[in-house]
């Protein structure tokens, strides 16, 4: 006999008893089955937000990245519109150095971008245009720079003018990403 007065035949009857009867025609069988799939259903929709979030996240980044590349391009922008008529050789040098890296740093992750390829390819050739361009009125004597005024700004001018124009071409077309990601909004 079991603790509670059951025989151990009485036991083992309702046990084949309940091993014979089909379990979906219990009522446990049917709520456990529906819970789970509510669950199940629960969990893909969270599922699936969280996707969505996490795209919309990216795309945010994104758009604050290119926003961000386009304050840097106005900015090299205003340095190029304000190039002096009396700019030394080393001031030029150093301006080019300047522009260039931050150019570089900025044209850098979109090198393979369809859409930018081609005006970044400008913009390093024209870069290295300014260069050779600058290197060719190095003075042999900086003491005697001052001798032939101007002579660096003649040199540079339309160079860093072409730059300038790159930049401001390549401003546009990031614009043009940041509001395409944006959905037209920014």
């Amino acid at each position: 006999m079991s603790p509670d007065g059951q025989s151990t035949d009485a036991i083992i009857k309702q046990i084949l008893a309940t091993l014979e009867s089909s379990f979906w025609t219990h009522a446990e069988f049917w709520i456990t089955t529906i819970i789970g799939l509510a669950a199940l259903g629960f969990s893909w929709a969270a599922f699936t937000e969280a996707k969505k979030a996490k795209q919309a996240a990216v795309e945010a980044g994104r758009t604050v990245k290119i926003q961000t590349i386009t304050i840097d391009l106005t900015e090299i922008a205003q340095k190029l519109n304000k190039l002096e008529p009396t700019i030394t050789f080393s001031d030029a040098r150093d301006l080019l150095n300047e522009i260039s890296s931050r150019l570089r740093r900025v044209m850098s992750p979109f090198s393979n971008d369809p859409d930018l390829k081609s005006t970044i390819q400008s913009l390093r050739d024209a870069l290295a245009t300014a260069k050779t361009s600058l290197d060719a009125v190095r003075p042999l004597d900086p003491s005697k720079e001052q001798e032939t005024p101007r002579a660096v700004y003649n040199a540079v001018q339309s160079e860093l003018a072409n730059i300038n124009s790159i930049v401001a071409d390549l401003t546009g077309l990031f614009e043009s990403k940041s509001q395409h990601l944006d959905g037209g909004h920014g």
